[in-house]
């Protein structure tokens, strides 16, 4: 795939992820055939854009079901949510177009009826992301904070239906940074500690070899690490590594 192409492709999934989460995380074929447009894929190519909405649990005609995805501490974190959320007051779909139009309007007295309007929403949302090795009460907080910095932003919306979709891009977008993040994170981690390993691999052997403890310059010359990078992984052991002369 040449690389224009490859970004159209990139660009379409984002679109259908995003078309997907306005509609409650389910897509239909119509919309699925109408955002790849003459894209012409092949078989291959399909596949990968199926696995892709598995993967999202985006399902295709009718929804998945995420609450399968939840469990453990989030099942139980997410049903007292959810007992919380139950005890607000409920909030009917016109009910919730009319606060948008009122915050659109610049009506800041609707801010916390609109925001408790969403919040089941954006625990629906969490259950997407769950699994991702984010906790779901994490991606909840960082829901909700994203719903409340969006309601400053629905002025700039045509109509209630896209200052609906607005927010929640937002909250969705902010919850896949974060699990961007700790997967980032995870493995930037991770990455510290093989090499962390090796260093303790060569070190030893070396020593071993030459039959006493060996220098910093003795080991970056065994592993191929700059005297920064190893430096840095003594540090972060603590300078625990006891046949390296310090």
């Amino acid at each position: 795939m040449k690389k224009e192409d490859s970004n159209l492709f990139v660009s379409a999934l984002t679109e259908l992820k995003e078309t997907a989460v306005a509609q409650g995380n389910v897509i239909s074929k119509e919309q699925l055939e109408e955002i790849l447009g003459d894209m012409n894929l092949n078989d291959e190519q399909m596949d990968l854009v199926y696995q892709y909405l598995k993967d999202a649990k985006i399902g295709v005609d009718e929804p998945v079901d995420a609450d399968e995805y939840v469990v453990g501490e989030d099942r139980k974190y997410l049903d007292m949510y959810l007992e919380e959320l139950a005890e607000l007051p409920p909030c009917s779909q016109s009910k919730k177009e009319a606060l948008l139009l009122s915050a659109m309007a610049g009506e800041t007295s609707v801010r916390d009826e609109l925001i408790q309007a969403f919040l089941p929403q954006v625990a629906d949302i969490a259950k997407i992301y769950a699994g991702q090795g984010v906790l779901l009460e994490d991606l909840i907080g960082e829901g909700n904070v994203a719903l409340a910095v969006v309601m400053d932003m629905l002025g700039s919306q045509e109509n209630a239906g896209e200052a609906e979709e607005m927010v929640v891009q937002m909250v969705m977008k902010a919850m896949e940074s974060l699990v961007y993040e700790v997967q980032e994170n995870r493995d930037s981690t991770s990455e510290i500690a093989e090499k962390a390993n090796m260093v303790l691999e060569k070190a030893n052997a070396l020593a071993e070899e030459l039959l006493r403890k060996v220098t910093r310059d003795e080991v970056c010359q065994e592993t191929g690490l700059s005297r920064e990078e190893l430096d840095e992984i003594l540090r972060i052991t603590g300078w625990k590594i006891e046949v390296i002369d310090q």
